[in-house]
């Protein structure tokens, strides 16, 4: 449920603007001045969270569906609720993502640029989130080499 309300967030706020494209600035103004759904913090967590769900994908700069929206139904009345806000836990199987954020994090790195960065690096060399985020942190100084084999092996898993 919760995922459903927030693709269609995401197909209200294009649909909305009429473009398949949108800068993060526009997606945060729309949510947030536009329709009322949340204070301007509040509307950077929600795209936040669309982006880490993968919902939404950066593109030359610019924020893209990851998903098909002609298939999303949006009730001419929504709103979505603010526990849309709230960041699941993750599973045993899938946490080395949130694993590698709260390392960028603590190299200083925001966490949103931190997952801004492995989404351009994911499209450009067309690899797995988790491996995307090795090759960030490397670059940023970190020792990511006992981490590798785990990303290897959730790649291989999919």
């Amino acid at each position: 449920m919760m995922s459903e309300d927030l693709e269609r967030c995401v197909t209200f706020l294009f649909r909305r603007k009429g473009r398949d494209a949108l800068s993060e600035k526009e997606f945060v103004f729309s949510a947030s001045m536009d329709m009322h759904w949340f204070p301007p913090h509040d509307a950077q967590r929600l795209l936040d969270v669309c982006r880490e769900k993968g919902l939404l994908r950066l593109e030359s700069g610019y924020l893209r569906p990851g998903f098909d929206m002609s298939s999303v139904d949006v009730p001419v009345a929504f709103k979505p609720g603010k526990e849309l806000l709230r960041r699941p836990r993750p599973k045993d199987d899938d946490g080395l993502f949130p694993r590698l954020m709260d390392m960028a994090v603590e190299t200083g790195m925001e966490r949103r640029d931190f997952i801004a960065e492995c989404n351009r690096l994911q499209d450009r060399l067309d690899v797995e989130i988790e491996v995307a985020g090795l090759l960030v942190l490397r670059d940023k100084g970190v020792d990511v080499l006992s981490l590798a084999e785990e990303a290897c092996r959730l790649a291989a898993a999919r």
